[in-house]
């Protein structure tokens, strides 16, 4: 689901709430979740803020080295293969949305 809301001054929010395949999915189905995810993340005009919400089945470890800018560093556990494509995605969009 995607929201768009309008902020003051002419500014936007876009909220986008997603749900990814469980761990035990079938990869073509991970890839297809991770395609569609990306194509929306796409499509969010660069001036709006970005806010994604969702259950992603994913964890991230605790190597903020690796991923600076990406995680900090108070992670739990070791990342699971959901974690890292989440972590692929972020890292390719940034924090600012760039």
């Amino acid at each position: 689901m995607t929201l768009r809301l309008p902020l003051i001054k002419g500014r936007f929010m876009t909220v986008i709430s997603a749900y990814a395949p469980t761990l035990v999915s079938d990869e073509t189905t991970k890839d297809s979740f991770y395609s569609g995810l990306r194509a929306t993340l796409q499509a969010v005009p660069r001036n709006d803020r970005l806010v994604i919400l969702g259950d992603f089945n994913a964890r991230f470890g605790t190597n903020h080295n690796i991923w600076s800018g990406v995680i900090g560093k108070h992670g739990l556990g070791s990342a699971n293969s959901n974690g890292l494509r989440l972590l692929n995605l972020c890292s390719e969009f940034g924090p600012c949305h760039n």
